[in-house]
């Protein structure tokens, strides 16, 4: 068992393996105890208490976490787990300074301006390690008709209202939803624990507001998140600027498909796409990936590599050495990431945090030139483009 902030957890081998073997033993039974936990947090999703029940939408989703679609969108890392509160002025300057950081100076004015509208919209996720602020989210709730002022202000947010307008207008007494900013440096802009959680807060937030039209998910790299939500949000074609940036806006209709019709379409997906799958990998995505993560942590040390829990996984059943081969696999796969531009860094820093010999993931940053802060993103962004390269690999083999 493992101790996390919100309780205790089986460790992920086990709790995977103990879910496999009952789905193989009795996958009727299976499907059916899933179906009424799924009702239960349906349940909770109306009736819990407020402070409670960003919790349900998350978890719920993690029952259903072996889909393809939950696959493209979340992770359930525990790796620097974090936690969400509200704005406090004090945390101000840090949030500006990451949008700035990010963003640029442009967006950093557009959080000044929402955090004076609208504070109660912002979280501020800190480590559960340190208490360090690493991240930040702002979900807006904007009635109509909207503010002339508002329109005028943020590119992002007109753009929002002038596809709810073109579309389906939002009547009086109604308003819209808007996940405007999620600024996590290091990692920024890709699935994580933060998006999960502030996405998980939106949808329970969705699913007790009286009166919402539209929920929207705004996000850099258009073309990258229209595929990750592709089944869940609408593209809707706009892409506002702010600064040098532009920004894909997605967005869903709640008058025409209700949250809980929404999130059962992801059970339904999950249950279809569940027998096609589990003949091809032993393991789920979420662990899969954290399975890889663990190899890499345990690279300098021979008897936990050769127990580490990439083991298992499909990729490594025909070795006949399997420490030493799935050694050079990886390594392999590191360098094959060099392959394509957005993966010569991601080489680099694997190669210098795990693979090299650092003696501590500082002294790679130095060795590297880089600041830890710059080095850590680069690292996060590698490992992500590792585990998507050896998951394909694990899926269909080797090409």
């Amino acid at each position: 068992m493992e101790s996390a902030l919100r309780g205790l957890y089986p460790h992920d081998a086990a709790r995977e393996t103990l879910a496999a073997d009952l789905r193989w033993r009795a996958p009727n039974a299976f499907e059916t105890m899933r179906r009424r936990l799924a009702d239960e947090y349906l349940r909770l999703l109306r009736e819990a208490p407020e402070d409670r029940v960003w919790t349900v939408t998350d978890e719920l989703f993690y029952l259903f976490r072996e889909g393809e679609t939950l696959a493209r969108l979340r992770t359930w890392s525990r790796e620097d787990e974090v936690h969400d509160r509200p704005l406090h002025p004090d945390d101000l300057d840090v949030v500006l300074r990451m949008a700035e950081e990010t963003e640029g100076a442009a967006s950093a004015e557009l959080v000044r301006y929402w955090a004076r509208r609208q504070p109660q919209a912002f979280s501020v996720y800190r480590l559960v390690s340190t208490g360090r602020i690493v991240a930040f989210t702002a979900r807006l709730a904007l009635p109509a008709p909207p503010d002339p002022l508002d329109l005028a202000t943020d590119p992002v947010v007109a753009a929002a209202w002038r596809y709810a307008d073109a579309t389906d207008p939002v009547g009086a007494g109604e308003h819209i939803g808007i996940s405007r900013f999620s600024v996590y440096p290091e990692r920024y802009q890709v699935p994580s624990r933060v998006i999960d959680l502030s996405s998980s807060r939106a949808q329970a937030e969705s699913a007790r507001a009286r009166g919402r039209a539209y929920g929207f998910a705004v996000y850099q790299d258009a073309e990258t998140w229209a595929e990750r939500v592709r089944g869940t949000l609408v593209d809707t074609g706009e892409r506002p600027r702010v600064g040098a940036h532009s920004y894909g806006v997605f967005g869903v209709d709640w008058r025409q498909e209700p949250v809980e019709t929404w999130l059962r379409r992801f059970m339904a997906a999950t249950e279809a796409d569940v027998p096609a799958r589990s003949g091809r990998s032993p393991v789920s995505r979420t662990s899969f990936d954290q399975a890889v993560r663990e190899a890499l942590g345990h690279w300098r040390d021979a008897a936990a590599f050769a127990a580490c829990a990439l083991m298992p996984a499909r990729l490594a059943a025909d070795f006949d050495e399997p420490a030493e081969e799935l050694r050079a696999l990886l390594r392999q796969a590191v360098d094959d990431l060099a392959a394509d531009p957005r993966g010569v860094r991601a080489r680099e820093v694997l190669t210098a945090g795990y693979l090299s010999g650092a003696p501590t993931q500082e002294a790679a940053a130095r060795r590297l030139g880089l600041p830890y802060g710059t080095y850590r993103r680069h690292l996060r962004q590698g490992q992500d483009l590792l585990c998507e390269a050896l998951w394909e690999r694990e899926l269909h083999g080797p090409r």
